[in-house]
């Protein structure tokens, strides 16, 4: 307390500080959260959540000397709760919330105590920050969390898991040939919870909201399913289809982070076997040792198996690819194609565990089924296990920066050195706006003398010299090599490149705490940019939570075009928040933050502008997404992109794999239960 009274606003404390905060959640299933304690102008006490977004307001702190369980039940009397409001965005909120349940209230009533039977060290939460985690990534969609959240450690687990979220109803089947059924119709039922895999919650498009898991309007759907999906089929088996009624009960969240292994990297190979689980810095971590490196940089620390599920890519994407050329093998658990009901366990309606691809650094047998899951968003199975390219660390690295007068020359330029051959290993572009919110995360020249020299004094502890930089686009550059001509020749080209585009100020650097400096800007962008609509007091500012991340891919001929349209919508609309992109393979995003209290005319705006940018996007040739995948934010414009054709065929595929549709309903496609699967 002593420690707190000295803050005349809400800021970061030291580790040891939020270390002691996060012992109130001690009693929870992993030390996710994370607090930030101080004291608003009014000198009134708050906390704020930081992992699930949410902020808790006191009118005391504590007693002192309170132990972590007492702790938590103070926090529980005390607390109340304030929720970023977005439902004047474009995309509808879901179907369900936290008010609409009570607890695993939807789940069928003996689903966790069959599980726990079957597997009775089964680690199960319906905790409330638990189930509200796991309900949303982030970004700024609505939170719908599950009913139960699941942490299994095997694939065994996630087996028997799977096969107790599609089960028919006992009663019908004990009377089938009386056709005297639950509802008296003689219509089969058939209970079906939604299931979603979880990584570390940084997805971006809602993947993590259970948009279809039964509140009443969807819970009951009629619909002529072939009879070759029950493990029990009625005594005339000569039909083909039989009427089934769907009832979705609930969902639960599949948490992979027990799925930890890290294989032995075998000497003169080039891949490495992970669990799920695995986070790619934990992974580099591990590798050190080997001179070998995971290159995928999304830039959140993300788990693998999310990295595959969304698809993603990041900085690094230019020289090392994506996901999709870095992923050689995987293993998942595939959904149950035969329904049963809980007294019937057979080979039959068991789920299969898959192994798609091999150690080899190429193959041309068969089907590529790794890449069927590879961006499948948890729709199709639950990837338990990837075997990842690996690349060794490169001897030499030189960070360089390039100003321009306007974006559009910064952009052209990119184009060029990529159709020069120039091989550089990251290539990224940030807008005058990108640069503002850099320096005003510095709190430099904003006449503040405080801020600046408590800016100051934490840069040096990070022993960084970051000054605030000229306002103008900027152009951040890597080259990386196995011998320092060669790298050096590199950086040339590209310098001579963007001089011959008015490029100015080319600064460059090999040694690792001044390229650290260098790039600042555009490591910093993320957060500096949300610091933009920043605001003291209760009210707080903006967060991941209530932010708008855009993300679309565009030829490289027409990305200064298109980047430079975008940057004027935001001027034009009188939105805040910078263009930014990694410029080498045609992929930009804008980051958008808002407020809670923002005019309905503004979160339109913000909106707009991404509808804007995708348009422009698909015109040209693009794609509405270039990393962070669809989710259910962008599924409208897959039909765009691909016509009617392009989406029967992905129906067809989900309909295969997951034809009772328990896998992250909602997302990518629009399906209803289940339609009439053609034969």
């Amino acid at each position: 307390n002593k420690m707190l009274s000295t803050y005349s606003r809400p800021r970061r404390l030291s580790p040891l500080a939020m270390a002691m905060a996060n012992n109130v959640m001690a009693h929870t299933s992993k030390p996710r959260l994370s607090f930030a304690l101080g004291q608003n102008k009014n000198n009134a006490s708050i906390t704020t959540l930081s992992s699930s977004r949410m902020h808790f307001s006191h009118s005391t702190f504590p007693p002192r000397g309170i132990n972590s369980t007492d702790l938590y039940n103070y926090h529980q009397k005390n607390m109340r709760c304030r929720r970023f409001s977005t439902s004047n965005v474009s995309h509808d909120p879901p179907s369900s919330t936290t008010d609409e349940r009570s607890h695993h209230g939807r789940l069928p009533k003996d689903f966790l105590s069959t599980l726990r039977s079957l597997h009775p060290d089964l680690k199960i939460s319906t905790n409330h920050y638990d189930l509200e985690s796991h309900g949303h990534g982030e970004s700024y969609h609505p939170s719908a969390p599950p009913d139960a959240v699941i942490y299994p450690k095997n694939e065994n687990e996630i087996v028997d898991i799977l096969r107790l979220c599609c089960r028919q109803v006992v009663d019908d089947i004990t009377t089938i040939t009386n056709k005297n059924t639950e509802a008296g119709d003689g219509i089969t039922t058939v209970e079906v919870v939604s299931v979603i895999p979880y990584g570390a919650g940084t997805s971006l498009e809602g993947h993590l909201c259970f948009l279809h898991s039964g509140n009443g309007s969807d819970i009951d759907e009629i619909v002529d399913i072939p009879t070759s999906l029950f493990n029990n089929p009625g005594n005339d088996i000569s039909d083909k289809f039989q009427k089934v009624r769907v009832k979705r009960k609930g969902g639960i969240s599949i948490d992979m982070s027990f799925f930890q292994s890290i294989g032995e990297v075998a000497s003169g190979d080039l891949f490495v076997k992970v669990g799920a689980g695995v986070t790619r810095n934990s992974l580099n971590a591990a590798l050190r040792h080997t001179g070998m490196q995971f290159m995928v940089d999304p830039g959140a620390n993300c788990t693998i198996g999310g990295m595959v599920a969304c698809g993603a890519s990041g900085t690094a994407a230019v020289k090392y690819g994506t996901m999709r050329e870095n992923v050689l093998a995987l293993r998942a658990v595939m959904p149950p194609t035969i329904v049963s009901s809980d007294i019937e366990i057979s080979e039959r309606n068991r789920p299969l565990v898959v192994q798609f691809g091999t150690n080899a650094l190429k193959s041309s047998a068969g089907y590529d089924l790794p890449a069927l899951l590879t961006g499948s968003e948890g729709t199709l199975g639950i990837i338990t296990e990837v075997t990842l390219r690996l690349h060794p660390i490169p001897s030499n690295v030189v960070a360089a920066s390039c100003a321009f007068d306007d974006l559009h020359s910064a952009a052209e330029a990119v184009a060029m050195i990529r159709m020069m051959g120039v091989p550089v290993s990251r290539c990224e572009l940030l807008d005058e706006a990108s640069v503002r919110a850099f320096n005003h995360s510095l709190y430099l020249g904003h006449g503040d003398s405080n801020k600046a020299t408590e800016s100051k004094s934490r840069n040096q502890q990070l022993s960084l010299q970051l000054q605030p930089m000229e306002v103008k686009p900027m152009l951040f550059l890597e080259f990386a090599g196995h011998s320092e001509t060669s790298v050096m020749e590199d950086l040339a080209a590209a310098q001579s490149i963007c001089m011959d585009y008015d490029g100015r100020n080319f600064a460059f650097a090999s040694d690792e705490e001044t390229r650290q400096a260098l790039w600042a800007a555009r490591h910093r962008l993320y957060y500096s940019a949300i610091a933009l609509r920043s605001q003291d007091g209760d009210d707080g500012g903006a967060t991941s939570r209530s932010t708008l991340v855009t993300d679309a891919c565009v030829p490289l001929s027409c990305f200064a075009d298109v980047v430079t349209a975008t940057a004027n919508d935001v001027k034009e609309f009188g939105v805040i928040g910078p263009c930014f992109g990694h410029a080498g393979d045609g992929n930009f995003h804008c980051i958008l933050p808002m407020l809670e209290n923002d005019s309905v005319e503004y979160k339109e705006k913000v909106s707009q502008v991404n509808a804007n940018l995708i348009e422009r996007a698909m015109s040209v040739g693009g794609t509405c997404t270039g990393e962070h995948g669809v989710g259910y934010g962008k599924k409208k414009y897959l039909e765009c992109m691909y016509g009617t054709g392009g989406i029967a065929i992905m129906v067809a595929i989900k309909k295969a794999l997951d034809p009772w549709n328990m896998m992250n309903p909602g997302k990518i496609l629009d399906l209803k239960a289940i339609s009439n699967l053609p034969l």
